[in-house]
């Protein structure tokens, strides 16, 4: 087949499509040529012959034909010297097939145009395969060889910036190294120089036409800000910043091929030191929050402020602006200031950290406000402009009152107690310092005296408490705390007294009021607006075989805190039983003195106005808890009957006392078991878990011996409603709860360790 030209560049040319001519070889035919003929005789030297290409072209010439047809030319594929035969002809298709005689005929292999043509064609087809200098090719795969190579080149050759730094975060003046790691900067031998060019971030793009170059070496020299640096020499440079500020660093490789830019974003963080910590007050909002400024009143502050507050009552914070006169050149926010004020490193952050009920957004103000009671702390973090921070905290700079709360004092030392605030939502004790009280009692009187350790607990126990008014702790509310004064065993009964102080809740405040003349192991009882005493030791001289209570009667009124003496108590005023009353219960020896003491054991309490009172029906290995009356007439009624009611029921109190519940009331002691008093029905009623209960028993310090005894003394107040609280004096782990909704007990805090002197709930 006869072979085309050009197959470059999808594949080489070789002689078999280029062909291999030679200018002027000639011989003759030495037979007729036939159309169709497949092959000719040559005539001539053979040594000529030999000369011709293995394959090739060869043209049949002579002049005797008409000029269209005098040549004809053929591909063949081989030559026969010894028989002188070219063979494998074919005729080429441009020509005519046609005879050609012997020896008149020339067979030449010249440089025809088909020649030429197939030589041209490969020369162009191998250029625009090679394609012209310089050509780039925009993406990979051109078309020429030429645009494809310097694609590559550009690709390769065009520089990648990249460079690192020693320290990114620091103080002004803030040095930094920054180290050249661009990489593909190599040449092909004929591309110029690299140049690197360096952004530290400080020109001022505002005034485009103010930015330079300046070039350097190893560092920039100082006082150039506002420039583009010329790295001369490549590796590392030093750039000192003198402002505070993020600054965006960037840099430039340059060569022949190309350029890249690397650039970081906020890279250097050159800051002025952390603020210092912030001055936060509390701003006045109502007037019953209580406000204790800090010490020094504008900061720092020795002793942080503090804010005393009722639950759901917002409280103002702020960070006040500006500079704060007791620091220098230092806001209240606690920024470094320049000279006109302004700061050099401008807080845009404050996060507000309280637990509180609220949101707070980003400001230098805020809110609180607090639905549980609790001692709260405050936490500010403000946030620089320029990546500093600080956090501030106050501890326990917010307590926050519950409208009604549980009140225990406890002893710190002999004649000193302490209160402690337990919220009745939060569940929790407040064991900030707090003022104490001072209680002056003297129990010697009963050292030498019959049954004295029974006595001496019942005359500890010789207390009181009335809220004046209506208005609870959380409110401002405040009540009158008394107990039995006693007396040495040298002064007489006489000069015992009930001593009272007025405590407010919410102010934490005591002032000392006027005492009350009489002697100890009396009954009180208490409404909102009065306070009624009533029996106790009476100081009329010892008849033998007679153990007489006081009959006289006191009323103070818990507003104007002036005692009335009411009329003596006569046998009359007793009714149902209850003249019982006028005498304790008591054995006597034979000289007619009373073996156990002249004392009883009251437990009393007060529901609305009425009066109600336990007292122990026998002494001795009979001693219980069990008689039970009521105060016929409302507490402070000039006219007062006692009515003897239903035993109280249920397993033997030894021990225990009286709260108040929405139902009615209660008694609860160490038992487990509860007797309910229905003011209805008149009857008391029996349930609860019991003493051998698992659960109940759980609820009890179990590490402690006799954990379980049902003698345990304890105090015991209510909310008024469904809970009532429970603190048993032979441990403080043994803080409980009971509800009356299901007569169950449960667990509660430890409450504060020491001897306890009194419990309530207002």
């Amino acid at each position: 087949m006869i072979p085309t030209s050009p197959l470059y560049p999808q594949a080489f040319d070789t002689d078999d499509n280029l062909y291999v001519v030679h200018d002027g070889l000639r011989l003759r035919l030495a037979e007729d040529y036939n159309p169709g003929d497949t092959s000719i005789v040559i005539e001539g030297d053979l040594e000529l012959l030999s000369r011709f290409s293995n394959t090739g072209q060869i043209t049949l010439t002579e002049q005797c034909s008409e000029i269209d047809e005098r040549a004809i030319s053929f591909y063949y594929t081989s030559i026969d010297l010894e028989e002188g035969k070219i063979e494998g002809l074919e005729l080429l298709p441009e020509f005519s097939d046609n005879l050609k005689l012997k020896r008149i005929t020339n067979v030449t292999q010249n440089v025809m145009a088909a020649h030429h043509n197939n030589v041209k064609d490969a020369i162009i087809a191998i250029q625009e395969f090679i394609g012209v200098e310089g050509e780039i090719d925009t993406e990979p795969f051109g078309d020429t060889l030429e645009g494809r190579t310097n694609f590559l080149r550009n690709l390769v050759l065009t520089p990648r910036a990249w460079f690192s730094v020693d320290k990114s975060i620091g103080l002004v003046p803030l040095t930094v190294e920054f180290s050249d790691k661009s990489f593909r900067l190599g040449t092909d031998g004929t591309a110029g120089d690299v140049t690197l060019t360096w952004d530290f971030g400080d020109k001022d793009t505002s005034v485009i036409s103010l930015v330079s170059f300046i070039s350097a070496t190893d560092e920039v020299p100082e006082g150039y800000e506002n420039y583009l640096v010329l790295d001369e020499d490549g590796g590392k440079i030093r750039k000192t910043y003198v402002n505070p500020g993020l600054y965006p660093v960037s840099l430039t490789a340059r060569n022949d091929f190309g350029e890249d830019t690397v650039i970081f974003d906020e890279l250097i963080q050159a800051r002025v030191a952390a603020p210092d910590e912030a001055v936060i007050q509390f701003v006045a909002n109502t007037g019953t929050q209580i406000f204790t400024p800090g010490i020094p009143s504008n900061g720092p502050y020795t002793t942080v402020p503090k804010i005393r507050s009722p639950i759901n009552e917002l409280i103002n914070i702020e960070v006040p602006q500006g500079p704060n006169s007791a620091t220098p050149n230092i806001s209240f926010a606690g920024e470094l200031l320049n000279d006109s004020d302004d700061p050099f490193d401008p807080i845009n952050s404050y996060t507000w950290g309280i637990s509180d009920d609220l949101t707070h957004s980003n400001g230098s103000s805020t809110k609180a406000l607090f639905s549980i009671g609790g001692i709260y702390d405050l936490r500010l973090r403000v946030d620089t402009e320029f990546g500093g921070y600080r956090i501030t905290s106050y501890e326990d700079c917010m307590d926050i009152v519950e409208n009604t709360n549980l009140w225990l004092w406890v002893y710190s030392d002999e004649f000193t107690a302490r209160h402690y605030e337990y919220g009745l939502i939060s569940e929790t004790f407040k064991t900030t310092s707090v003022p104490s009280l001072t209680i002056t009692r003297d129990s010697s009187f009963l050292d030498n005296v019959a049954n004295s350790a029974q006595q001496i607990r019942e005359f500890n126990r010789n207390t009181g408490f009335a809220q004046r008014g209506t208005a609870t702790s959380g409110k401002g509310g405040s009540c009158l705390l008394y107990w039995a004064s006693g007396r040495s065993e040298s002064e007489l009964i006489a000069t015992e007294q009930i001593y009272f102080t007025e405590f407010n809740g919410f102010s934490e405040t005591y002032i000392t009021r006027p005492s009350i003349t009489r002697p100890w192991n009396w009954v009180n009882f208490s409404s909102n607006s009065q306070s009624y005493f009533v029996l106790g030791t009476s100081d009329a001289a010892p008849i033998p075989y007679s153990s007489p209570t006081n009959l006289s009667q006191i009323s103070l009124n818990l507003t104007t805190l002036t005692a009335t003496s009411g009329d003596e108590l006569i046998e009359e005023d007793f009714a149902g039983g209850a003249t019982e009353l006028m005498e304790n219960p008591a054995a006597f020896s034979t000289d007619g003195s009373s073996t156990y003491g002249n004392f009883s054991v009251y437990r009393s309490v007060t529901q609305n106005t009425v009066g109600f009172f336990g007292r122990n029906d026998g002494v001795g290995a009979f001693f219980r808890i069990k008689s039970f009356y009521r105060l016929e007439s409302a507490i402070g009624s000039t006219s007062q009957t006692f009515r003897k009611l239903q035993d109280i029921q249920g397993p033997t109190k030894s021990e225990g006392a009286l709260t108040d519940l929405i139902s009615g009331l209660f008694f609860i002691n160490n038992s487990g078991s509860i007797s309910a008093w229905d003011n209805t029905a008149e009857v008391w009623n029996t349930g609860g878990p019991g003493v051998n209960s698992i659960v109940y028993r759980a609820i009890q310090d179990t590490d402690v011996t006799g954990f379980d005894d049902v003698g345990n003394t304890l105090l015991l107040t209510s909310d008024g409603d469904r809970r009532a609280y429970i603190s048993f004096d032979y441990s403080e782990n043994a803080f409980i709860k009971f509800s009356q909704i299901d007569l169950t007990f449960s667990s509660l805090v430890n409450r504060p360790s020491g001897t306890q002197f009194l419990m309530e709930a207002y």
